[in-house]
């Protein structure tokens, strides 16, 4: 669990999301872009706390629990929006971003990245000293 409160794992995950954010929402960021605003708010905030968790641990760990926490709840609002899309069947496949993804596949990414945010937060929230 520790290895997942590393400030590098959250630096590497915020990049990750705002890239897929980009790749998902394309035509959102495009026609409507205040509807991202919340989505790239969360990773730039996760890899602030990222960096202030990288220099110094006791002080950048609170923003580091924080930025976690915001993306996992931004995430968890999102598989069970997905979930109630997929389970009504209202649409097949999705078709903004880059590439056309089937509903099912795109809720199980999604809710393969809320596992790893939550084990994120958990390592954060019980790793009280860290290691370089």
């Amino acid at each position: 669990m520790k290895q997942f409160a590393h400030p590098f794992v959250a630096l590497y995950f915020g990049a990750f999301f705002l890239c897929a954010v980009t790749c998902t929402h394309l035509d959102d960021i495009v026609s409507m872009p205040l509807s991202v605003v919340s989505d790239f708010t969360a990773g730039v905030v996760l890899i602030a706390g990222a960096i202030a968790g990288r220099r110094n641990w006791a002080r950048g760990r609170p923003y580091q629990i924080a930025a976690w926490a915001f993306i996992t709840s931004l995430l968890f609002g999102s598989v069970l929006g997905n979930f109630q899309d997929w389970m009504s069947h209202t649409g097949d496949t999705d078709a903004t971003g880059l590439i056309p993804i089937s509903r099912g596949l795109y809720l199980a990414i999604e809710t393969a990245l809320l596992l790893f945010s939550c084990v994120g937060l958990a390592g954060s929230l019980v790793t009280e000293t860290l290691e370089p």
